[in-house]
């Protein structure tokens, strides 16, 4: 089911997303009104950009793990694994979200948190 970005999706892909990176501008305005969908796998917490054209994935532009020393990302403790991959045409596909032992996502419990030391 379509839904928009939570505000710590948003904040996530704000930190993520390389400043080097001359698409940014452009893929940062769109958060805003992007709709997605959860990506039916188990353990993935994973959310698919949604497109009125055909997506093919592209590449991968980001990965982070979602814990330190201070706050794990999910609330059992276990680091979850963070990749934003964009489409062949250079827009948003996929926010992959996996925890490290594949076991089922809980609750990430602070996704801009998770960014606050780097």
């Amino acid at each position: 089911m379509p839904k928009f970005l939570t505000s710590g999706e948003v904040l996530l892909i704000h930190k993520k997303l390389p400043k080097r990176y001359e698409l940014s501008e452009r893929l940062l305005k769109d958060l805003a009104l992007v709709q997605v969908a959860d990506v039916d796998v188990v353990g993935s917490g994973s959310l698919l950009f949604l497109s009125s054209t055909t997506q093919v994935l592209g590449s991968d532009i980001a990965t982070v793990m979602l814990a330190d020393a201070d706050a794990d990302a999910d609330a059992d403790g276990v680091p979850v694994r963070a990749t934003l991959c964009l489409d062949d045409h250079d827009q948003l596909f996929e926010l992959e979200l996996w925890k490290v032992d594949f076991s089922p996502i809980i609750d990430v419990v602070d996704l801009g948190g998770a960014f606050s030391g780097h």
